[in-house]
C-alpha cells in the first residue's frame, strides 16, 4: 500500500470515529433534582429508555409505543396504570399546568389519536414517538403546544 493510500485509510477511519459519537441518542439529565421515591424512580426508568425503537403495541423492555412506556415506568416503580393511552388519559386526577411534578402525565390528541408522555420537568417530558423512539422533547414547541390537551396526576 502506498503512503497516499494508507493516509487516506488512515483519515477515513479517524473521521468514522468522532462521527460515531454524534449518531448516537443523546442522554441527556434535564432535572435538577427529583424528590426521592416513586416520582424519581419512573421518570429514571422512562429517561432510562431513550433511544430504544418505537414499535406500536410494545410495552418494553426492547421497544416501546407511547402507552408502553408509561405502562413499563410506573410498573417498574410498583404502580399499575392501564394499558392503553386512552384509557391512561383518564387515569388519576386532571391537574393544571402550573402544578405539574416530574412523574405526572402529558396528554396530546394528534389527528384523532391520543398520545402520552412522563413530565421530566416543567416543561420537558418523554415519550416514545413513532419518528424518534424514546425522546426527550419540550412543551414549548410550538407541535406540542398544538396538539397538547391536558395532564394527569396518578401519585398523591
Amino acid at each position: 500500500m502506498n503512503i497516499a493510500a494508507s493516509r487516506l485509510l488512515l483519515l477515513v477511519c479517524i473521521s468514522f470515529v468522532l462521527l460515531l459519537p454524534s449518531c448516537a441518542p443523546k442522554k441527556i439529565k434535564i432535572y435538577d433534582s427529583l424528590p426521592e421515591g416513586a416520582r424519581s424512580d419512573i421518570v429514571q426508568t422512562a429517561l432510562a429508555q431513550q433511544g430504544k425503537k418505537y414499535r406500536l403495541g410494545n410495552k418494553g423492555p426492547d421497544s416501546f409505543d407511547c402507552s408502553g412506556l408509561v405502562y413499563y415506568s410506573y410498573r417498574q416503580a410498583g404502580i399499575s396504570v392501564p394499558l392503553t393511552a386512552e384509557a391512561q388519559g383518564r387515569f388519576g386526577a386532571e391537574i393544571p399546568r402550573d402544578g405539574v411534578r416530574p412523574g405526572d402525565l402529558v396528554l396530546f390528541k394528534i389527528k384523532n389519536d391520543d398520545h402520552i408522555g412522563i413530565m421530566v420537568s416543567n416543561s420537558n417530558f418523554v415519550h416514545a414517538s413513532k419518528s424518534r423512539g424514546v425522546a426527550v422533547d419540550s412543551l414549548n414547541l410550538p407541535y406540542w403546544r398544538r396538539y397538547l390537551t391536558g395532564f394527569r396526576c396518578v401519585l398523591y
